[in-house]
């Protein structure tokens, strides 16, 4: 009897690859292979995938006031202490926190990125361009997303004082619900998302240019990162090397756990771990951590900033006035607590916020969506680092009573 030596076919194989890839790796050479491969691509498939990718666009505002909904109900009713001075204490000095890191991205993006003399071409008007096909997806968001974030910020609040159990029900359910959304939903057909929108970029020769661009702001965006974390714990230590090198070496393993697994609550053991060593009272870790794990993001704070101003740079745009800016980086750092524990979380929240204020094509969401993207290891690192240090501030701001523990 012979044995069955059928070859698997080679789109089997391509497609097995490209799954065992990862979602970043995956993500960059849907932005690459089409600098390649675009011109064997017809404009009417092009057209198609940029079709889609403006319904898949379409959809996703009018369920994100929902989600934003949940996750800042649900972040807030997550406060475990029930005492309303410490969670008024913790949020306010989260939102602190993600002020100054989004106004540090904004101030050095803001130096820095003119000198790099950002150019890119621009079609002129009357030039032909990919235009989506007729049957477009096209919904009316009812429900501004700002007012999503008030609502669940005043109500979570108010539950959370008024300790009521069928509240707290309702928000792990809503939880939930937003969370398989983006993980068994969104997130999977993410670089189907995004491929439309390079298409489209490709297709306007828009593309080897904008990416051309983003080479240097790499070294900026992860130098100011590290700049920021090394800063922060150096002001913790009050200026004594020897505390500020004892604080970093405790961190250090955590940061890279979440350089290496792109996820801070899959690192949020071992960083409890990690900041119990830099505490008088380790306890205080396992109180605030899990607080602050997915609201307080100071690597994405950045990284989104200086990413937003290059891109509005890329695309002829001039950047925003400190005034300007101003609002979108207050709303930007109210929205952090809606952001999901999913890969790339934070540039879904704040996707609609760019289109709102920086007018924002969804051409440009879609490539500084999949750019955040492979910038996120160290984005995650210093989300990480950024939550290690939170702790020793908080603790030395905010009087904890520690007697019944």
């Amino acid at each position: 009897m012979i044995a069955n030596t059928q070859t698997t076919p080679p789109v089997k194989l391509l497609i097995s690859f490209l799954r065992k890839m990862g979602l970043p790796l995956l993500l960059f050479a849907i932005l690459v292979l089409p600098l390649f491969l675009g011109k064997y691509v017809s404009v009417d498939v092009k057209a198609f995938l940029y079709t889609l990718s403006l319904s898949m666009k379409s959809l996703l505002l009018v369920i994100l006031p929902f989600i934003i909904f949940s996750f800042v109900f649900s972040a807030i009713m997550n406060l475990k202490s029930g005492v309303f001075k410490f969670i008024v204490a913790l949020i306010s000095m989260i939102f602190i926190s993600n002020s100054l890191a989004i106004f540090t991205g904004f101030t050095v993006g803001s130096f820095i990125l003119p000198k790099l003399a950002i150019t890119t071409h621009v079609p002129a008007d009357g030039q032909a361009l990919l235009a989506p096909l007729a049957w477009k997806l096209e919904l009316k968001n009812w429900i501004p997303n700002q007012y999503a974030l008030i609502a669940g910020f005043v109500l979570g609040v108010i539950f959370s004082f008024l300790k009521v159990a069928s509240a707290d029900k309702a928000a792990k359910k809503l939880n939930k619900l937003a969370n398989t959304f983006l993980k068994k939903i969104f997130i999977p057909l993410l670089p189907l998302f995004i491929l439309g929108f390079v298409f489209k970029l490709e297709e306007d020769a828009l593309l080897a240019k904008a990416l051309r661009t983003y080479g240097p702001v790499f070294f900026i965006v992860v130098g100011t990162q590290i700049s920021y974390m090394l800063l922060l714990y150096f002001l913790a230590a009050k200026g004594v090397f020897k505390t500020f090198f004892t604080y970093i070496k405790n961190v250090l393993p955590a940061t890279i756990t979440g350089f290496s697994t792109l996820s801070s609550a899959a690192t949020m053991p071992i960083l409890i771990l990690c900041t119990e060593k830099n505490l008088s009272e380790p306890a205080i870790a396992e109180m605030v951590v899990p607080a602050t794990i997915n609201t307080h993001t100071l690597g994405s704070a950045i990284g989104i900033t200086i990413l937003s101003l290059t891109t509005l740079l890329a695309f002829g745009h001039p950047l925003p006035t400190f005034y300007e800016f101003f609002e979108f980086g207050l709303i930007y750092a109210l929205a952090k607590f809606a952001v999901a524990a999913v890969p790339g979380g934070a540039i879904i929240v704040v996707g609609p916020l760019l289109e709102t204020y920086f007018h924002f094509t969804g051409e440009m969401v879609g490539l500084i969506t999949a750019i955040y993207m492979l910038f996120d290891p160290f984005g995650t690192a210093t989300n990480v680092t950024g939550n290690g240090f939170f702790p020793i501030a908080f603790s030395k701001l905010y009087d904890f009573k520690l007697t019944n523990r």
